[in-house]
């Protein structure tokens, strides 16, 4: 129950990017400024592969439905998928994430003087 408690105190805290990538796959959010980038997730049955309803609990993509209605499997696999036709429509969930390539670059500068003119050979920025 704490930890429960934990993750949903967690979640109130941070952005929910509603006002984001509203028209665009990716883009910086409105709110925050992160940089976001849109992803679609389809729930499969492990045992028959047929696509199942799901939902979003607790930052956990998750079936509504306990078992497969098709098979009776409680196993699930997610797929993520780049688009999405008008038939996955209603299965793809669509979640907001912090673009990868961007979380981790770092801007470096970097300057070269002549050795001669000066005791200084190279100074660096990092940013």
């Amino acid at each position: 129950m704490k930890n429960i408690l934990l993750k949903f105190l967690k979640n109130q805290t941070k952005c929910s990017h509603k006002n984001a990538l509203l028209n665009t796959k990716s883009g910086y959010c409105p709110d925050c400024g992160q940089y976001l980038e849109k992803n679609y997730y389809i729930v499969r049955c492990m045992g028959c592969g047929i696509k199942r309803n799901a939902k979003v609990y607790l930052d956990e993509i998750v079936p509504t439905e306990k078992f497969c209605s098709n098979c009776g499997c409680r196993g699930y696999y997610i797929e993520k998928t780049d688009d999405i036709n008008f038939i996955d429509a209603n299965y793809a969930i669509c979640i907001k994430e912090p673009a990868c390539e961007y979380q981790n670059l770092h801007v470096k500068e970097q300057i070269w003087v002549d050795p001669k003119s000066s005791g200084l050979k190279k100074i660096t920025k990092m940013s």
